[in-house]
């Protein structure tokens, strides 16, 4: 069973005496039965129950502390083995490229990492509410065996034809479960889109209506799909007790046809049938919770799979240890160019055809140089980025720091030079990374980037995240500035700031930072601060090419 392996695979809870103590509690329970079936024998004949009453008390006691050790050994296994894979699958996620996640659907990973793992977690004791329910049945088989073979023949034959049934259809389910999955993940997915494209459908009515039909359309084909699933679990159950009831029929009125039976024995038959419907029904109960489980193994599989692939394809740099990688960093840092030389870059379809091309780009970035970047939407800006950074590998041409040509050996130590403000960047609320902060020079920027009375470092950590873009700007370029990276990369930067910011951004922090050693990159569209910078360059259908500069 798939659930079963990932248990097994994921958690190093001791998984013997867990099952070892479910299978005691079923036979504590089924012993239960036992004595009490003689000790009402025995009440009925007047005879003495007290050792009878000594072996319920003790059966109870076993039942009650193999079923308690068993379910929460259980619970630690299964929370231990959903920490490992949120973990582990987390830590491959930071490791992988841009483009896997740019390319792969977040909600989807969203899902996968939180729903999916949220029923793994319950299904935990289920799992073992179900063995001990098999082992009340096998157990409870076994008496009925020892008081009538025809009784256990029944009982034997009924089993067999239920779980014939039930196999027959149990491939259309887990069928159904994993499409109600991917349609939760889609819900999930247009959700995104009404909360970070609020803005735009509450100015657009008519895109506001079309986003909610689609939202409507997904909610009810996901409510179809869970309606019909939910149906077949429904006829399960309903299965179950009647399957039971006529076990019960059976036994009452059919066996003593055949077989000539003391009534005392049809009575211990009867209860023990009746003792099972309640492990009958958990077994039964306890299907859509396995299926949605196996479901969910699943996809986390597929997802990290996919993630190994992405892995695989770069080995060396997951596999370097952080001490060889900051020798990289501190050898690239003392850097005086990096030089572009025939870089492309394309992106493509599910095809594989080209829809936009970057390059051949051929540029030196000098040391301490500041150099702006032009260009409409859609130019190429943010893509020239990537390829710079690191984060997207070019498909062909080379990319060397001082004459040494880049390999996947030593990206990240490329990467690590610089400290980058997107246009959509992520504003943390911590200074992740920095050790020893100085709370001083902190407090002191914030009242440079007149923040400080919107916003403190307290404890570790910026007290208030809720700002204007153009203060999120101003915040991320303090975490920007702590980094002290040697290379900056503003991404419109200025851009939401007022006039007063902007004259103090380009003409007095960048030639300070430029003094501090730094080289900064930054796009813009201030036409009026060009002279600001060393060089700049315009983005033109994915072709830098010179642009003069105006001195004003």
């Amino acid at each position: 069973m798939l659930l079963l392996d990932f248990f097994k695979k994921e958690s190093d809870v001791p998984k013997g005496p867990i099952i070892f103590m479910g299978i005691l509690s079923g036979i504590a329970n089924s012993i239960v039965l036992g004595v009490i079936n003689q000790g009402a024998q025995k009440v009925s004949n007047n005879e003495e129950v007290t050792q009878l009453a000594f072996i319920f008390l003790i059966s109870v006691a076993l039942f009650i502390y193999t079923r308690k050790y068993s379910l929460s050994q259980a619970t630690i296994m299964v929370e231990q083995a959903i920490r490992r894979v949120r973990v582990r699958i987390t830590d491959k996620i930071r490791r992988t490229e841009l483009t896997f996640v740019e390319k792969n659907d977040r909600a989807q990973i969203y899902t996968y990492l939180t729903q999916d793992t949220n029923l793994i977690s319950q299904s935990g004791l289920t799992v073992i509410s179900a063995i001990q329910s098999v082992v009340v049945i096998i157990f409870c088989s076994i008496y009925v065996a020892i008081l009538s073979p025809v009784g256990f023949l029944i009982i034997a034959v009924g089993f067999t034809v239920a779980a014939l049934l039930y196999l027959s259809h149990s491939k259309a389910i887990s069928k159904e479960i994993h499409l109600s999955i991917t349609k939760e993940a889609e819900f999930f997915g247009i959700l995104n889109h009404v909360l970070d494209g609020f803005k735009e459908i509450r100015i657009n009515r008519r895109k506001s209506d079309d986003v909610f039909h689609y939202v409507e359309k997904i909610s009810v084909e996901t409510e179809q799909i869970k309606i019909s699933t939910g149906l077949k679990f429904v006829t399960d159950i309903m299965f179950s007790r009647v399957f039971s009831n006529s076990l019960l029929g059976i036994v009452v009125f059919v066996m003593p046809l055949f077989s000539p039976t003391h009534a005392t024995i049809v009575i211990k038959i009867t209860a023990t049938v009746l003792f099972l419907i309640s492990p009958i029904e958990a077994i039964v109960g306890a299907i859509p919770m396995f299926a949605r489980a196996t479901a969910s193994i699943e996809n986390i599989t597929k997802l990290e799979a996919s993630l190994d692939e992405v892995l695989q394809q770069n080995p060396h740099s997951s596999q370097m240890d952080d001490r060889t990688i900051e020798e990289n960093v501190a050898e690239f840092a003392r850097f005086q160019r990096i030089q572009f030389e025939q870089i492309n870059f394309q992106y493509t379809d599910k095809t594989g055809m080209a829809t936009f091309r970057v390059g051949p780009i051929d540029l030196t970035v000098e040391r301490e140089e500041i150099l702006f970047i032009v260009g409409g939407n859609g130019s190429g800006k943010s893509t020239f980025l990537k390829l710079l950074t690191g984060l997207y590998y070019p498909l062909s041409g080379s990319i060397s720091i001082d004459g040494e040509e880049l390999d996947r050996t030593n990206y990240q130590a490329h990467r690590e030079l610089f400290s980058i403000i997107f246009t959509d960047f992520h504003l943390f609320d911590r200074l992740y990374g920095l050790q020893n902060v100085d709370d001083k020079r902190v407090k002191s920027l914030l009242q440079m980037m007149e923040l400080d009375k919107k916003t403190k470092y307290l404890n570790g950590q910026f007290s208030q995240l809720d700002l204007s873009t153009g203060q999120k700007k101003r915040l991320a370029f303090i975490a920007a500035v702590m980094e002290d990276k040697p290379i900056y990369i503003f991404d419109e930067l200025a851009a939401d700031q007022d006039p007063q910011f902007r004259k103090h951004f380009y003409e007095e922090i960048l030639p300070d930072l430029r003094r501090q050693g730094k080289t900064i990159i930054a796009v813009t569209h201030d036409d009026s601060y060009f002279h600001c910078a060393d060089r700049v360059l315009k983005m033109e259908l994915g072709q830098l090419k010179p642009y003069p500069i105006v001195n004003g």
